[in-house]
Order: structure tokens, then sequence, then C-alpha cells
């Protein structure tokens, strides 16, 4: 609001401007920009290491008062109210009586403080430090962040951590989501086979009971045995039986082979007994019938 307000009464086109603050009130000092930097480049100063300020606030001030000080052109003349520069007026040459009294009845003090003639001007010393900054140097390297140069850049420096900490942040919130959304998609998928794997553990203990019952070997098992025996003999097997314990079966030989041989072979295996062989049938068929032995008796663990 203050700087739309002094854009309305400064006469520059490039207007920049300090203030002092006391509550809501406000000491406000503008100066035309262009001639300011015109005037430094002049004098051979580099503008980014210059922080402008109006005499005035590198003055000694006042808690209350009036007064005229002689400034370095001209004389200004002032009213002070609890430290605030409440008024303030600039002359070329020190006022005369009709001026002084014109500034007092305008800066709206008191009537029995606006008679008396003009005072000598006051040589206010000059300050190491603008007196608007009362931490001292600090304050001092406080308002470099004035110039919107300097703001921007500590800002930028303030707030590059931020910046990387919130992209890490975003990046790790991502893959967390993309994880999550994976896993429930895998769960989706394999609903299905968990169901059914807990069905066949469930179902294990009666698979279990049911294996125990049965009392002979598989029928493959068996043909798997019986194929192991014949394989060094380059035999065809036509035919194959096997119901309840009694295997029966053709084989045919690409050679001769002694049907005593078969027998004392499927004899000795250990998987059957009561073996016999005869031959007939077409292109010199041997036919073996036996019994398949029971399995070993298996203890289940519960």
């Amino acid at each position: 609001m203050l700087r739309v307000q002094v854009r309305r009464w400064a006469p520059f086109p490039n207007v920049k401007y300090v203030a002092q603050w006391v509550e809501n009130r406000a000491s406000v000092y503008a100066w035309n920009d262009d001639d300011l930097k015109k005037n430094i480049a002049e004098a051979g100063i580099n503008e980014r290491r210059c922080i402008p300020y109006p005499e005035t606030f590198v003055r000694t001030p006042l808690q209350n008062g009036v007064r005229l000080v002689s400034a370095i052109e001209g004389f200004e003349a002032q009213v002070w109210q609890q430290g605030f520069l409440a008024f303030s007026r600039w002359w070329p040459r020190s006022p005369s009586q009709s001026e002084w009294d014109m500034f007092l009845r305008a800066s709206g003090i008191p009537l029995d403080q606006q008679a008396g003639p003009v005072p000598e001007p006051t040589p206010a010393e000059f300050l190491e430090v603008p007196w608007i900054h009362k931490d001292g140097y600090l304050g001092a390297t406080w308002s470099l962040l004035e110039d919107p140069r300097y703001a921007v850049a500590l800002a930028t420096l303030v707030a590059a951590p931020f910046i990387y900490l919130g992209m890490e942040f975003a990046t790790l919130a991502i893959a967390n989501a993309r994880v999550k959304s994976n896993i429930e998609t895998l769960s989706v998928e394999t609903q299905g086979i968990r169901k059914l794997r807990s069905t066949a553990i469930a179902n294990l203990d009666e698979i279990e009971d049911y294996l125990a019952l049965e009392v002979y070997p598989s029928q493959y098992e068996i043909m798997t045995l019986a194929l192991g025996l014949l394989q060094t003999m380059n035999v065809k097997i036509p035919e194959w039986t096997y119901d309840v314990g009694t295997l029966s079966f053709a084989l045919r030989p690409s050679t001769e082979v002694d049907a005593t041989v078969l027998i004392t072979m499927f004899e000795k295996s250990g998987s059957f007994a009561n073996v016999t062989a005869s031959r007939g049938g077409q292109e010199g068929q041997i036919r073996m019938r036996m019994d398949v032995l029971p399995k070993p008796t298996r203890t289940v663990s519960r």
C-alpha cells in the first residue's frame, strides 16, 4: 500500500524510497533512482556495493522536539515525536520567519509551541549506521534485503536445501506408490493361485491318508521299473495290462531272447514274484505274467 502511495506523489519516473515505520505511521523519503545511479557511476563506485539512505537517516536523531538541521546542501526542518520523524521540510537556504511559521502550523504541533524565531541551524553528527536500524551492524547487513537482487539471492540460497529435500521426498513418494500398486496388482493376479495352494495344504492330510491306503505301486512306477529292466534288450511292448497287483504284457524283441533270462531278471528285481514267460503269437512275441509285490508299510507322522 505504501509503495502505491509513494508512486502517486513522487515526481520521478523511476522512484525508490526508504521508510521508518512506527506502528501504523511511516516517515518516507523518495528519490529519482536514475539520477542516483548516474551520480554513483560518475563517482566510480560499484552500484552493487551501495545502499542508498537519505541524509536524515544517517544523522543523530531526536527523541522529541523541533529543530533546523544544516544539511550537506540546504536546510531541513524536523519535528520529532517519541523517536519518530513526524514532519520535515527542506529549503535550499535558511527559511524566513514566515516560512518557519508555516512549517510549524502545517506540522500540527500544539499552538503554544509554534511561537518563536527561526532557530539556529544544528550541525547534527553523522552516524556509522543509519538510525532506523536499531540493532547496529547486523541491522545494516539485514537492510541488504531491501534490495530485490540480494533478497532473491538469499531466498534462493535458503530454499535450495528444502527444494532438494522436497524433490527427494516426491521421488520416494512416487516410488513407494508404484511399489504399492505393483503389490496390489500381484495380489489380485495371484489370488487364484494362493487360494488353490491354501486348498491343497488343507487337503494334504487327506491326500496322505489316501496314498497310505494304496497297497501296490502305481502303474507309472511299475512301467518305469519294467522299462528299466528291458532297456538293454531293444524290445517293443505292444500290449500292457496292470490290475490290482497283477502285471501281464507282451514284448517283441528285435533279436533272439531267452525267456529264462527274462524270468530271472524280473524275479531278482525284488518287485515281482511268480514270473512266467511263454512264446506265442506273431513275430516271436513273448508273453509275460507276474505278481507285483505290495509296497512296504509306511508310517504317517501327525
